[in-house]
């Protein structure tokens, strides 16, 4: 039963980020890849807003019984998020020094979401 509510969250979770990445995609930017993974973490989706690379982590909370989808983007998550856009920028050869990026937060409560550009 557990695996079965483990499965279905995956896919629910995937499903809410095919969303996010058609809807910031009608707001011009172009999906690179979803669910990046490394050792260190893993990025929802990674996205270019023009010449700007934007790491995309989206949060989901069906209720707000466990706090919000905004509390659920802690320090902790940020460090594992910016390590493993680190991880991806130097498996493409992108230095962060060099090449203009950003992370982007999607927040969803419900059916009602925030998306906070630039955290």
């Amino acid at each position: 039963m557990a695996q079965n509510n483990a499965q279905f969250a995956y896919a629910r979770g995937l499903l809410v980020e095919q969303k996010v990445a058609r809807y910031l995609q009608s707001k011009g930017l172009i999906l690179v890849t979803q669910n990046f993974s490394a050792k260190c973490g893993e990025i929802d989706l990674v996205m270019r807003d023009k010449a700007t690379w934007v790491f995309v982590e989206v949060k989901y909370r069906k209720k707000g019984s466990h706090g919000t989808a905004l509390e659920q983007f802690t320090a902790q998550k940020r460090r594992k998020l910016t390590a493993a856009i680190y991880v991806f920028m130097a498996k493409y050869n992108l230095n962060p020094n060099h090449v203009e990026h950003r992370i982007d937060l999607v927040a969803i409560d419900g059916n009602k979401a925030r998306w906070l550009t630039s955290i």
